[in-house]
């Protein structure tokens, strides 16, 4: 039987209980003490990333068992398949460094692919418990720790945009492009949370002039799609994903679609 293009009420219930599963394990493990290592690119890694990706591994294997899945950890150790036409990724700890630093600048992620579009993204921030979901094509939404659901939707292009950049990856270009737009307010934020501020209204644009990963950026990227924006890349298009490597070049994600030529040209 073939798979629906997002998942089934029920099958969202058990994803969202492994998130936040995931993100209590990965407070319990920061609260006892983290040792914290070296991946093969230099990049760290806690025990907390590899335990959150092995729990929402087995719940997409338990709601979908034949799963093609691309988790960042897995990735790392080598496993990298190529990519099919349907397809899920895995960040388990976006933000790590922030993590290890004891700030608060991250995010566990978990998005389906499909035919290259984000389609259901899940972003749980744990030390708030604030949990976003979108569905592409029925809307997004945020819950809290208790339980509580709103749906929300991004806005029009305001007068003064404000803008979301990465705290510790804002270069000379993003710098730049971020100064060109008239009137804007600038603020800084660590993770995927940059497109979720975007999902709910909050902000307007985030420019990214440097490479990412596409599991660093799928989950964020279909909540804000089913919100109502878009993430560009530099040829003007809609990111697509499943490109060689499951790299990412640059992209801005905004929260108003029709608002690119507002805005100065990205590439």
């Amino acid at each position: 039987m073939a798979q629906p293009a997002t998942p089934r009420a029920d099958a969202r219930a058990v994803l969202e209980a492994a998130m936040r599963t995931a993100g209590q394990t990965i407070e319990a493990l920061k609260a006892a003490g983290l040792a914290p290592r070296d991946k093969a690119d230099a990049s760290p890694v806690t025990e907390a990333d590899e335990a959150a990706e092995q729990i929402l591994e087995a719940a997409v294997r338990g709601v979908e068992p034949d799963a093609v899945i691309v988790g960042e950890e897995t990735a790392s150790a080598g496993h990298l398949p190529p990519p099919p036409g349907r397809f899920w990724l895995i960040d388990p700890l976006d933000g790590t460094r922030d993590f290890i630093a004891g700030r608060d600048g991250y995010t566990v992620n978990l998005a389906l692919v499909v035919a290259g579009v984000p389609v259901f993204g899940l972003v749980l921030h744990p030390p708030s418990g604030r949990l976003w979901g979108g569905a592409v094509g029925e809307g997004a939404w945020q819950a809290d720790r208790e339980g509580g659901q709103r749906a929300i939707r991004t806005r029009t292009l305001p007068a003064a945009p404000a803008l979301v950049l990465s705290h510790s990856h804002l270069d000379a270009k993003t710098r730049a492009w971020a100064e060109a737009v008239e009137g804007a307010t600038r603020a800084s934020a660590g993770s995927s949370i940059k497109f979720c501020l975007l999902a709910e209204g909050t902000a307007d644009a985030y420019p990214r002039f440097g490479p990412t990963m596409e599991w660093d950026t799928a989950a964020a990227d279909a909540v804000l799609r089913a919100a109502g924006g878009i993430t560009i890349g530099a040829d003007g298009a809609p990111l697509r994903y499943g490109k060689p490597g499951y790299r990412n070049e640059a992209f801005l994600a905004i929260g108003d679609p029709g608002a690119t030529g507002k805005l100065p040209a990205f590439a």
